[in-house]
């Protein structure tokens, strides 16, 4: 397994020396809001540094079923939650917009709520991008959020929890993986990832049903803005 950060610019690719490797998994114990973390060989960790971009280097992992990723997380009081959270491939080269429904994965009976948003991107890119959170039910931008790329950027909903179920989170030419997490009075924690809008839609025109959606979404937060 191996581990990469942006420094300087540039992606620095080394062995995961603190992953610990068992017969069946390999098990990271602390994880930061930068690194990425991934299979690969050194033939290929060569071709990533001479090239200074993230390429697909193995195929082994490319089986049915698939390989899996679990990420735990845990507080303070011991309530923990993990869900299944590998970053395709295809995502870190992909181009569009992020466009996010806060009510299938949230709660207002809850003590916090918030958002882990994961982007990577294939170039070894830090910059930030907005990130806008919209109430279908008073038309109006509640907040406006900073999300960057190559990093897990954690956003507080928890001012808006009471209606946050009639909310989404847009942002503009930048893709990622949404994983809300909702910790209640007892210290219990849900932890859980959002699909795509698409795979929410049957239909052969469901793509352009999602980029239509998008659009709209986009002209709202335009509109409010002004």
């Amino acid at each position: 397994m191996f581990k990469a950060d942006v420094v300087n610019g540039n992606w620095k690719v080394s062995l995961a020396t603190d992953c610990v490797e068992t017969d069946y998994f390999y098990h990271l114990e602390k994880l930061d809001n930068q690194s990425i973390f991934f299979f690969g060989t050194h033939t290929g960790i060569q071709s990533i540094n001479v090239e200074n971009e993230l390429n697909n280097i193995e195929n082994f992992t490319d089986t049915s079923p698939d390989f899996r990723s679990n990420l735990l997380i845990e507080n303070e009081v011991g309530g923990f939650s993990s869900y299944q959270s590998e970053y395709p491939f295809r995502m870190t080269k992909a181009k569009g917009s992020l466009y996010s429904d806060c009510g299938l994965l949230t709660s207002p009976n809850c003590a916090r709520v918030g958002v882990f948003i994961r982007n990577i991107h294939h170039l070894p890119i830090v910059e930030s991008k907005d990130i806008f959170l919209y109430s279908n039910t008073s038309n109006k931008v509640l907040q406006k959020y900073k999300v960057k790329l190559n990093h897990t950027t954690f956003i507080d909903l928890t001012n808006w929890r009471q209606e946050i179920s009639h909310c989404y989170l847009y942002a503009d030419q930048f893709l990622g993986i949404p994983i809300y997490m909702v910790e209640y009075a007892d210290g219990g924690l849900s932890f859980e990832h959002t699909h795509p809008p698409h795979e929410a839609l049957l239909g052969e025109d469901r793509y352009k049903r999602v980029s239509s959606m998008k659009k709209r979404s986009h002209e709202k937060i335009l509109k409010a803005a002004i």
